[in-house]
């Protein structure tokens, strides 16, 4: 694989390269590096450009970091400048439909994503919850089959974890993957990446025990 040099937080990602024993690369192209598997998701397009590359396996889980940046058109010819730090971790053969959890105070990251690309509906919160308070912080799109696949993986317990410790953080799960997306951050530091991969890991656990 091709390394070259990311524009900026190279430092951070060294940090949680030697701190969970990853490998880091730096800026990765798509065209040309045909050894990178590719993050994909929603944020994937032809415009996109990869940096800090950063990826290994943490308590048996293949994971992957990387920072995507790309412009979004939020109307007819306009466009915004959009960056999202990633956290990729497999989660192999749950054949789990696509689900979406969009943090609601994060809405402005990814409404116009939402809008345009996803094209699923919102679970109302009475299909999976007693209560509203995670319906407050989140909002969550999968398809009406979906309902009680939602239910295995956020019992009571795990909403109220993540009400409580992840609202900073949108989670995708699609084609075996889960993705946290940690959006347009001004500063990035070790206890953000250290905190998204908190999430993934619990997530991915949560969701192999429930195929046992």
């Amino acid at each position: 694989m091709r390394f070259a040099p990311s524009r900026r937080d190279r430092r951070v990602f060294g940090k949680i390269a030697n701190e969970y024993n990853l490998v880091y690369f730096g800026s990765v192209d798509p065209r040309i590096d045909t050894d990178y598997k590719m993050i994909r998701g929603l944020t994937v397009a032809p415009n996109m450009r990869d940096e800090n590359y950063t990826v290994g396996s943490v308590d048996g889980f293949e994971i992957a970091f990387l920072q995507r940046s790309r412009k979004v058109e939020v109307a007819y010819d306009k466009w915004r400048n959009c960056r999202w730090t990633i956290l990729q971790v497999a989660i192999k053969d749950t054949d789990l439909p696509h689900i979406f959890i969009d943090a609601r105070d994060r809405r402005t990251a990814f409404g116009d994503l939402l809008m345009s690309m996803l094209r699923l509906p919102e679970i109302p919160w009475q299909n999976f919850s007693p209560n509203d308070k995670f319906s407050k912080v989140f909002a969550l799109h999968s398809r009406p089959y979906a309902i009680q696949t939602i239910r295995k993986i956020f019992t009571q317990e795990m909403q109220k974890t993540f009400i409580e410790n992840f609202s900073l953080f949108d989670i995708e799960i699609v084609d075996d993957k889960i993705l946290v997306y940690a959006a347009n951050q001004k500063v990035l530091d070790l206890q953000m990446l250290d905190h998204m991969l908190r999430v993934g890991l619990l997530l991915a656990r949560k969701i192999k025990s429930t195929k046992k």
